[in-house]
């Protein structure tokens, strides 16, 4: 059986062409694009840069979580769920890079909040918001972040690696290791989703955003440890993990499917239910655009209806070929995911870009109807007290059409898609996770030979069997 790793050349190799391919991308979308300071080029980064850091992160909670639950069914696949947090070790740093380049208005991703912080002041709207987004502390928290990942990535890695995992008083450290990290990545991952990712758009808020972006992730943490582990086997690696152990992370992709359709649900369902304007013109704002509201469905449609209609069945589950198809398939989907959140807001063009402004400041209750009803009322029909309402808002419709703005039924441009640079960039960004993944997992044996719970996950194959 080999038990470490050999990063070989010809691996190597494969990778280095696929970052090759990413760095194509990204010169491709930023002469093509140049509208908003290049933001489709910086919204390319941005979204590679924080899905594969949220997938690096995945692989440590779940190390820590299974620790602290005495779980030993994944022993066999510990060393693979560490090494994914190689890419998670620079990425709050990147991440830290992109918003110091906001500041330097290099990019126009959050022009939203740095409006809010230059003009935003003495209005008591924005009170709270002027001390969360305060220059200082953002970044702040953003070089907290970073150094923690960084601290427990390295920290983690090399404890699980010791010899002498079986003393009682290394296994009693192990545990509050593993609390420890559960109660970073709870905050820092949640903190982040709303710094990043959230901010684009600072009208809109969502209170369960940190849950749903760890179900997205975590539904690709689960396919990407599937596809390495797949690879591995066909390398000669990992001789006793067999379908059986493939079996578990498939249930485990499944149910993260089903937890992500239902936060994806809840979400929605509910801002659609309350009819507040800035919940609502999150959504209304895309459905405008013709190629966000197929992304949105195309992201639930592989997301969601793939996993019931054939990960829900045992067989797909150990069949390599399949559950190896639907892992690559699902890696996309969640992809899809955060393009829909990461690229609209900084794509828009500027009479986009004010009109949701103007519409997402409308707070009177009295003044506001459902932006769907405005837009749309024409073909939907509109009740007399509703054209009242929409009466109420002909002044800042008006105010704006003449300061260059759009009418309302005028859907506004978007430059973002995902087309070939996107692609290109997307597949560039996981040579560089792969590369770091493989060469984090070269460094120690694959299998941890000194866990206590390594004879249980064998024995676990033998009774599943």
């Amino acid at each position: 059986m080999k038990e470490t790793f050999e990063f070989t050349p010809a691996i190597k190799k494969a990778l280095f062409w696929m970052m090759g391919a990413g760095l194509i991308g990204l010169l491709f979308v930023f002469l093509m694009y140049p509208e908003n300071k290049h933001a489709r080029f910086w919204s390319n980064i941005t979204l590679n840069v924080y899905y594969f850091t949220g997938i690096g992160l995945f692989g440590l909670f779940v190390v820590a979580a299974t620790q602290l639950a005495y779980g030993g069914w994944q022993t066999l696949m510990k060393r693979i769920f560490l090494s994914l947090s190689a890419f998670a070790a620079i990425g709050g740093f990147l991440l830290l890079g992109i918003l110091l380049l906001g500041f330097g208005h290099v990019h126009s991703l959050y022009d939203h909040v740095m409006h809010i912080l230059h003009e935003g002041a003495g209005n008591p709207k924005f009170t709270t918001k002027l001390i969360y987004f305060a220059p200082a502390f953002w970044i702040g928290r953003l070089v907290a972040y970073a150094l923690l990942w960084f601290g427990f990535s390295k920290v983690m890695n090399n404890f699980f690696a010791r010899t002498d995992q079986t003393d009682p008083k290394v296994y009693k450290r192990s545990k509050l290791l593993a609390a420890a990290f559960i109660v970073v990545f709870a905050l820092t991952e949640s903190a982040v989703s709303w710094d990043m990712i959230m901010s684009m758009d600072p009208h809109w808020y969502s209170t369960l955003f940190g849950w749903y972006n760890f179900a997205s992730y975590g539904c690709a943490a689960w396919a990407m440890t599937i596809l390495i582990v797949i690879f591995l086997k066909s390398q000669g690696y990992l001789e006793k993990v067999n379908e059986n152990h493939v079996h578990d992370l498939g249930k485990m992709l499944f149910g993260f499917s089903i937890f992500w359709t239902y936060l994806w649900f809840d979400q929605f369902m509910l801002q659609w239910y309350a009819n507040i304007p800035e919940d609502t013109n999150f959504w209304v704002k895309r459905f405008d655009v013709g190629y966000f509201k197929f992304t949105v469905f195309l992201s639930l449609l592989i997301n969601f209806v793939f996993p019931l209609l054939v990960l829900i069945k045992r067989g797909a589950k150990r069949n390599f070929r399949l559950i190896g198809f639907g892992a690559a398939l699902l890696i996309f989907g969640h992809y899809v995911d955060f393009f829909n959140y990461t690229f609209f807001e900084p794509n828009n063009n500027e009479q986009a870009t004010h009109h949701g402004s103007e519409h997402a400041a409308v707070k009177s209750t009295e003044e506001v109807v459902l932006y769907a009803d405005a837009s749309h009322g024409g073909e939907h029909g509109t009740t007399d007290a509703t054209a009242a309402k929409h009466e109420t808002t002909a002044g800042h419709s008006a105010d704006a059409h003449a300061a260059g703005g759009h009418h309302a039924e005028e859907a506004p441009k978007n430059f973002a898609a995902i087309g070939l640079g996107e692609l290109l960039i997307f597949i560039g960004f996981l040579g560089v996770f792969l590369y770091m993944f493989f060469n984090n997992l070269a460094k120690r044996p694959i299998v941890p030979e000194n866990d206590p719970y390594l004879k249980e996950s064998e024995k676990l194959t033998v009774i599943y069997s």
